[in-house]
């Protein structure tokens, strides 16, 4: 089900999933949410995955089935839910953490259900094993805690305070990681507490946090709320990622007022883009745990293989093709979610969603205004974003601003210095930029430009290959400064660009900008994948744009992710075709076209992009007779294959990927 072959080798490989909420078959009975009759389906669909991928263990991070203790069909679901794991041949291999579900909600007068009970507790035990403990696996100290007993006079509530405290202190300078059912904060560590469906009470709040800040936990994984929500854990070191894991079965309907679309379907329960699990790998080099999000959209249900691909890295590389992002968004938008059941306070809640995305693309950069860097919300954000290993480039508008970044600032890893209405700048401010500590970038912002259907010409933002002699020679003249130019190129038809580039370039660093065209999401795929080529070619960094939509302007246009936040097909093309090409080496400057039938191939070192024509041809027409020995990857919904299983098939859904088989499919 899975092709891992992209992924760096692991010493470990696990799985951390949450809120199955398996539910019986009612029949024809009414409910309350017509998505719950899927409940019991999505979450066996889960445990296959889970099972595909070969863990060697899986932490359910609590609420196994929809049913409360007590209720008159609890116990017969609960024997339904644990059969699915041993059907999937995963019950020997599985952690469970208590939920609310199974055993009773926090103490808290306003909560929907009653709190824990020393009854529910031993039953619960008597059925998993005790409710917190730890185990050791590739030299990392695996802890989890009961959350739902925290801040109770429960005996077991003061036994495990004792336990963790004497468990924490012996971890010493071993890594750990920790599982709980609550959150201990969703948006930070000072926000309320009563009322507040989704987090820790105090004290026990601060305890645990304070517990563990300064300790080596390298990760901290949450449930209960069906959103992903990330932090680094604040007030430490800040190695900690503490990680809010989503559900594959439902999602809560509260936190759609996140986002700037309609609410999704059933009020925004059944928000399936969402739906998911994480998969977790301890880096076999250095040790680090690397968590994928799995999702459940995304699963092949075919002989296919989803293709997973890498994160950012920290500390790596990153000269060269690489895939970058432009972010005409706030990285991280800031709410509150309004007074709703089952909460009965405003939960101050931010969306995490957009910063996420940019590490499951594995994107090496992003191109962010220089005041959100200044920002202390998206400021903080963007740092937790350059930690973890995605670079980040400084836009500011005009000599000015840019002068002052240099004196006042140092967030930011290279410095773009965008010309308002002319190409290159001269004169002193040019040499004081040159020699900065900061790599310069520089891209002119050109109003005047006509676009076909608009009243109103637009600005262009980025260099055309005609203009780059004039930059050069601006650099030469201001003492051999040393910069890069932003060249703007189209997605629809990049070639000529390229090959111009490739003529007139010298030794001038570029990078490639390029925006999605519109709404129509094949053209988009079409687009990004031609882009990422076009980059990979010239070995050179690609940005595209935008990440979100933009729904409500002059100039709409689909992005990687929609509305919500969910990935459109760009999203999987963007992450597959940078990782694939990034595997793949050096490309070398040639731009090699054919349009065979119709078709449109490009060849890239050792990988060859197809885009489909109007007509289907099969996939052996298309392509040299060489390319059988290869994998052929689906961009639009990252799925792989082997090419030559089948190579009289049509290609359909879209462009092709297709490159080198030369590594089996699984764990590396």
């Amino acid at each position: 089900m899975f092709d891992r072959s992209l992924l760096p080798p692991a010493r470990l490989e696990f799985v951390v999933v949450a809120d199955t909420h398996y539910m019986i078959d009612v029949g024809a009975a009414p409910l309350e949410f017509e998505s719950r009759r899927a409940q019991g389906a999505r979450a066996g669909a889960a445990w296959k995955a889970i099972a595909a991928l070969a863990p060697e263990f899986v932490v359910h991070m609590g609420d196994l089935v929809q049913e409360f203790p007590g209720r008159p069909d609890y116990d017969r679901t609960v024997a339904e839910a644990m059969a699915q794991i041993d059907d999937a041949g995963l019950g020997d291999r599985c952690h469970f953490v208590a939920g609310n579900h199974d055993i009773g909600d926090k103490p808290d007068p306003t909560m929907p259900t009653r709190p824990v009970t020393a009854a529910e507790l031993e039953s619960w035990q008597d059925r998993h094993g005790p409710s917190w403990g730890s185990w050791e696996k590739a030299g990392i100290r695996f802890i989890s805690l009961n959350s739902q007993i925290l801040n109770t006079d429960l005996a077991a509530a003061a036994a495990q305070r004792s336990w963790f405290e004497t468990c924490i202190e012996d971890l010493g300078n071993e890594p750990g990681v920790l599982f709980l059912h609550l959150p201990p904060y969703l948006r930070d560590p000072q926000e309320p507490h009563l009322g507040h469906y989704d987090n820790i009470g105090e004290p026990d709040r601060s305890w645990l946090l304070d517990l563990v800040r300064g300790r080596r936990l390298v990760a901290m994984f949450a449930a209960h709320v069906h959103f992903q929500f990330y932090d680094h854990l604040p007030e430490s070191d800040e190695t900690c990622r503490y990680r809010v894991t989503p559900s594959p079965s439902f999602t809560r309907p509260g936190f759609g007022h996140l986002f700037t679309a309609a609410a999704p379907a059933e009020q925004g329960r059944d928000d399936v883009g969402k739906l998911g699990f994480f998969y977790g790998r301890v880096r076999k080099a250095d040790g680090n745990v690397d968590v994928y999000r799995v999702r459940m959209t995304t699963l092949p249900d075919s002989d296919e293989q989803l293709l997973l691909t890498p994160l950012p890295v920290p500390g790596a590389e990153s000269s060269g093709f690489g895939l970058g992002l432009t972010l005409r968004h706030p990285l991280a938008p800031t709410t509150e979610v309004p007074v709703a059941w089952p909460s009965t306070i405003r939960q101050p809640v931010r969306n995490d969603y957009p910063l996420l995305s940019c590490l499951d693309l594995g994107a090496r950069r992003v191109r962010v205004p220089l005041a959100d860097l200044q920002d202390p919300v998206q400021g903080r954000r963007l740092e937790l974003l350059r930690r973890d290993g995605v670079q980040l480039q400084a836009m500011a508008l005009g000599e000015e601003e840019a002068l002052q970044c240099l004196d006042r600032f140092g967030g930011a890893d290279s410095l773009e210095l965008r010309l308002p209405g002319f190409l290159v700048p001269v004169g002193e401010a040019l040499r004081r930029l040159g020699a900065a500590d900061l790599p310069l970038v520089l891209c002119p912002v050109l109003a005047g430009e006509p676009v076909a259907g608009k009243q109103h010409r637009r600005a262009r933002v980025g260099y055309r290959p005609q203009e780059l002699d004039e930059v050069a020679s601006a650099l030469d003249s201001a003492g051999a400064v040393s910069a890069t130019a932003a060249c703007r190129i189209d997605g629809n038809d990049p070639w000529n660009a390229v090959t111009k580039l490739i003529r007139v370039r010298g030794d001038l660093d570029l990078q490639l900008l390029c925006e999605l065209p519109g709404v129509d999401d094949a053209a988009n795929v079409a687009a990004v994948a031609r882009a990422a080529v076009a980059a990979a070619i010239l070995d050179v960094p690609l940005f595209l744009e935008p990440l979100v939509d933009l729904d409500r302007t002059m100039d709409v246009a689909n992005g990687l992710l929609d509305g919500l936040c969910n990935p459109r097909s760009a999203f999987d093309t963007a992450r597959c075709v940078a990782a694939v090409l990034g595997a793949c080496g050096r490309a070398g400057d040639t731009v090699a076209v054919h349009r065979p039938h119709g078709s449109e191939v490009i060849t890239c070192g050792k990988a060859t992009l197809v885009i489909p024509g109007p007509t289907e041809h099969p996939v052996g027409d298309l392509l040299e007779p060489d390319i059988a020995r290869r994998r052929v990857c689906r961009l639009a919904v990252g799925l792989v294959r082997d090419l030559e299983d089948d190579q009289s098939a049509s290609p359909t859904g879209g462009p092709l990927l297709i490159y080198p088989a030369d590594s089996d499919s699984g764990p590396a």
